[in-house]
């Protein structure tokens, strides 16, 4: 008998399309796809609705401003609630790694309720010769590294130092990643002054000012050619200009790199103009109206590969907006909104494919960073998570109903259009009518191999 089954849904299967079908479930698995499965301790009926794989963010941050454990009890719940069932954390720090992750995935193992894995930031040379030592050990496959540092947190690293990198991760082989955060330094450090000086209590408009468009295009071409040099793949985080966008496609269209190009929900879906304002300031900042437009032309032609959040959870005591540009901090909680975010913006008011849409939440990501096919599909062997997707459920969001310890949201206030009814994890039914029935320690380190 199986455990579980979903009946009279529209089943996507990324890569192949949508199916009137039946999803089986046992011990975790995807056991049978079909007609008429056999019975089931539970049945749920998805009638009218998208069955799914479980969406995966390859791009967040836990641990910032709070401490690590908290936010990856919380946070991971918002995630699971959103119909997130796997996270890519990026972690940071001047120290090395190896005394640390042991101790990180233990944590992850107690407390998050999604299946999490990390990139670790490279700063140090010392870290880049243990580079190797953590993916023997830990299974970790991807690296990031800084164009562009953080004022008076971390520095950015050299086009030296990051080409030496690059060759270690092509050493590694052809499933180990490279991911760049794209900035020139110089450029931003002209334009930050010149804030500063002038709107020092700035908006987020001016905000953006300091981050100029082409500070992100031109560090995109100096990536790519140091990929190119290198022999690496390449995965360019948050991509937020239409600049910077068109520059990758030009690029990969007239280049040879293995190279694959990330967007947010948040760049997706909010501009600079928002009402929300200093709450909604980030690195790279919110961009104008036309980005937005310009990135999702970009996700329509598949130069864009996936989507992530980078989300930063943080509450208004630490956000500080009241402290104007300068001191605000940048990041916002935003992992349960993100598929309906996406859902809103592309599918329901630009008419952007579904199957576009699914493709870059589930299958992408999954295969960019070596998951597939035990996530980001529908196929017998997979992981059950699952998610039953309500195409038509509006919800006007309050940042009280959402399940992060963050009391703001980017969307505050705003109705989205398209969310999660069920969300399986697992096998088990771990999101249902807007509770969560599973407890923390369900979801689990994914250590990846080469």
């Amino acid at each position: 008998m199986l455990e579980l089954k979903v009946t009279n849904g529209n089943v996507f299967i990324p890569g192949a399309g949508f199916f009137q079908t039946q999803v089986g479930v046992k011990d975790g698995k995807i056991v049978m796809l079909g007609a008429d499965l056999p019975e089931a301790v539970r049945t749920i009926d998805a009638n009218g609705k998208t069955v799914m794989p479980g969406a995966i963010d390859p791009h967040i941050h836990l641990g910032i401003f709070n401490d690590f454990a908290l936010e990856c009890e919380s946070e991971t719940r918002a995630a699971l609630a959103g119909g997130i069932t796997t996270v890519g954390v990026f972690m940071g720090g001047a120290e090395s790694y190896l005394p640390q992750l042991g101790s990180l995935i233990d944590i992850v193992n107690s407390k998050t309720s999604v299946d999490l894995f990390f990139h670790l930031s490279i700063f140090t040379p010392d870290q880049m010769a243990e580079m190797e030592q953590y993916y023997k050990q830990f299974g970790v496959t991807s690296f990031k590294f800084y164009m562009a540092g953080v004022r008076g947190v971390f520095p950015g690293v050299s086009d030296g130092f990051i080409y030496e990198g690059f060759k270690k991760v092509a050493a590694m082989g052809d499933r180990a990643t490279a991911c760049v955060h794209c900035e020139d330094q110089s450029l931003l450090d002209v334009a930050f002054d010149k804030v500063c000086r002038e709107t020092p209590e700035g908006t987020l408009c001016d905000w953006a000012n300091a981050h100029p468009n082409m500070a992100e295009e031109e560090a995109i071409m100096r990536a790519y050619y140091l990929a190119q040099k290198a022999g690496n793949r390449l995965y360019i985080v948050h991509i937020s200009t239409k600049e910077g966008a068109d520059r990758f496609a030009r690029l990969c269209t007239e280049g040879d790199c293995r190279a694959f190009g990330e967007t947010t929900s948040a760049y997706l879906s909010v501009d600079k103009k928002d009402d929300i304002g200093l709450f909604a300031k980030m690195l790279p900042p919110l961009r104008g109206a036309t980005d937005v437009d310009g990135l999702w032309e970009r996700v329509r032609d598949n130069t864009l590969s996936s989507f992530g959040t980078d989300n930063v959870s943080m509450n208004r005591a630490i956000k500080q907006a009241e402290k104007g540009m300068l001191g605000a901090m940048p990041g916002y909680p935003i992992l349960q909104t993100h598929l309906p975010a996406i859902l809103t913006e592309g599918y329901h008011k630009r008419g952007v494919s579904l199957e576009t849409i699914l493709t870059k939440a589930t299958a992408n990501p999954a295969r960019i960073f070596g998951l597939y096919p035990q996530k980001g599909t529908i196929a017998v062997g997979s992981d059950a998570d699952i998610v039953v997707l309500d195409l038509k459920k509006e919800r006007t969001v309050k940042s009280e109903e959402l399940f992060s310890y963050g009391d703001f949201s980017l969307y505050e206030g705003k109705t989205l259009t398209g969310w999660p009814e069920v969300v399986i994890k697992g096998g088990r039914v771990a999101y249902e009518n807007g509770g969560i029935f599973i407890e923390p320690g369900a979801g689990s380190y994914l250590k990846r191999t080469l």
